[in-house]
């Protein structure tokens, strides 16, 4: 009896099935990887997408399709209850209504006979209705299976201090390369790496790597630090990470420098005279607060370095001005060059040239009486003046003569100076006496004066005048050597004593010559009594080529 009333209840389940609708119900999940010889578990969210509700929804079987709807086998499914109690066949929710949703938790095993592709999973459950009526429900699930363990998501380099990535770096600072890491095994995971910077085949700051990634997300980071004395350039950061199945690998460019940079130095003056300084100013842009050295060394125009100076301050970040003074120095043309340091590491230099010019001076004054008068004479002085600069100079020369009862005479004169040694002649009429002078010559500011005497005297009438007129001509100044003095007057005298002297000489040698001899007739020769004697010719002898005839 007990047999056929069993019979007679499923036969009535299965005749409801045949009736039965087929609906499929949505996940809110999307694709679900799973390692093959491994297994993932994890929750779904399950939502009653028809417009039904049922009282019952009871859990029933599950099964694995693959792209070609072909079953397969392999995969097994495990559902357990919010309180982590197994599911088997059975009711597995209540009173659920349209558009509501529900949590399902799993386990999915995937056997390492199951080959990596795309499959779907179906989960089949059956749906109650308060009327009884009994839908047949359907909820596929994505499922990939894979051979590779490691899902790498993510890798961002940052600067350490700034936080942003950036493509530029300076040194001194630390490249902090984060690198997000999915492990889909449920076991650890052994990866090992490195990270360098490449430039032109060669590899620098190399780092290795090694690390057991657990189950789930990881994050591996690893540092790079920039010395301060790495040269700039353009680099590419390699980083990879290795493992049994694979290798991945990230690369990113950056431009490491030191980040100042001499802009521009310039000169407060171009042109200065010997006996001023100058005032060198330093342009920089800085992208750091870091301390420097500023330097300055200058060289004469045959390469001599002949001045140098070193100064420490610190940069702000943007645009810097800073200065270094000049001390006066030797007149030419000179080249600056300016460097900007940290430490022993020189990170930028730039150059520069300006002009000293030397004051004209006079080397020599001296003078030269032209003519006397009972109570004035002239004069005529000759003024020698260097120029050491390679082009003209302008200037003024001036003079003023000083007597017992002041100033006598003034006067100046307006001077272009070529290169090299100059000569100024001037003359001037005075009064007789001793007189004093003053020589000054005027040229971009700076004056210089000569001071010196003379005294002028008509000559007294003795032999010895010449000589001492001529000793009475040097010039009390200390920086003239006066030239030996000449006179007309003392010419024509001494022209005139010649003369005299000449004829005397002259008389007196025509009075003491003897008389000559009165010229007697000489004796006539006595004569031979033969008669005048004659050579005898030679006879004369004639020659004939051939012999006379017979």
């Amino acid at each position: 009896m007990k047999k056929t009333i069993a019979a007679i209840t499923i036969l009535l389940v299965f005749s409801s099935l045949v009736s039965s609708q087929y609906l499929f119900f949505s996940t809110l999940e999307g694709n679900i990887i799973v390692v093959s010889g491994d297994y993932r578990e994890g929750t779904l969210t399950i939502v009653n997408s028809v417009d039904k509700d049922f009282q019952v929804v009871s859990y029933r079987r599950y099964y694995a399709v693959d792209e070609n709807n072909r079953e397969v086998s392999g995969i097994k499914l495990e559902i357990y209850k919010s309180t982590g109690e197994l599911v088997s066949p059975g009711v597995l929710y209540t009173y659920w209504k349209a558009g509501e949703t529900r949590t399902l938790r799993y386990k999915i095993y995937v056997n390492e006979s199951v080959k990596p592709g795309k499959y779907t999973l179906f989960i089949v459950l059956w749906g109650f209705s308060g009327s009884g009526e009994i839908s047949i429900i359907t909820v596929p699930i994505s499922l990939e299976v894979t051979d590779i363990p490691l899902i790498f998501k993510e890798t961002v380099v940052q600067i350490k201090g700034r936080g942003a990535s950036t493509f530029h770096v300076l040194n001194g600072e630390t490249l902090e390369i984060h690198s997000t890491v999915y492990n889909l095994k449920n076991s650890p995971v052994f990866v090992k790496g490195s990270v360098y910077l490449e430039k032109d085949g060669n590899q620098y700051l190399k780092k290795d790597i090694a690390v057991n990634l657990t189950p789930g997300e990881n994050l591996v980071q690893v540092n790079i630090s920039i010395p301060y004395e790495f040269p700039s350039g353009h680099y590419k950061l390699i980083y990879t990470l290795t493992y049994s199945k694979g290798t991945y690998l990230f690369s990113k460019d950056f431009y490491i420098s030191f980040g100042v940079d001499l802009v521009e130095i310039s000169l407060e003056k171009i042109q200065i005279m010997e006996d001023e300084s100058n005032t060198v100013y330093f342009t920089i842009l800085s992208e750091r607060v870091i301390p420097v050295n500023l330097s300055i060394e200058v060289y004469e125009a045959n390469n001599e370095h002949i001045y140098n100076q070193t100064k420490e301050i610190t940069l702000n970040k943007g645009s810097n001005i800073a200065k270094i003074h000049l001390p006066p120095l030797s007149p030419g043309n000179k080249k600056i060059i300016g460097k900007v340091s940290f430490g022993r590491m020189e990170l930028d230099q730039a150059s520069s040239s300006y002009d000293i010019l030397a004051y004209p001076k006079i080397e020599k004054v001296s003078y030269q009486k032209l003519s006397l008068a009972p109570d004035k004479g002239q004069v005529k002085f000759l003024v020698e003046i260097s120029n050491k600069n390679p082009h003209e100079i302008k200037g003024i020369l001036s003079y003023s003569f000083f007597g017992t009862n002041g100033t006598i005479l003034k006067g100046s004169r307006d001077l272009v100076l070529l290169p090299g040694d100059n000569e100024v002649e001037f003359t001037v009429e005075v009064p007789l006496g001793e007189i004093g002078y003053e020589i000054s010559l005027e040229s971009r500011g700076k004056e210089q004066k000569v001071n010196g005497k003379l005294k002028l005297e008509l000559p007294s009438p003795t032999t010895t005048s010449s000589t001492q007129s001529s000793s009475s001509l040097t010039s009390s100044s200390t920086s003239s050597i006066p030239p030996k003095e000449t006179s007309t007057k003392y010419y024509v005298i001494a022209i005139a004593l010649l003369i005299l002297l000449f004829l005397l000489l002259f008389g007196y040698y025509s009075k003491s010559k003897k008389p000559r001899r009165k010229r007697e007739r000489p004796k006539p020769k006595r004569k031979s009594p033969l008669g005048k004697f004659r050579k005898p010719k030679k006879p004369e002898i004639k020659e004939y080529r051939e012999l006379p005839k017979k």
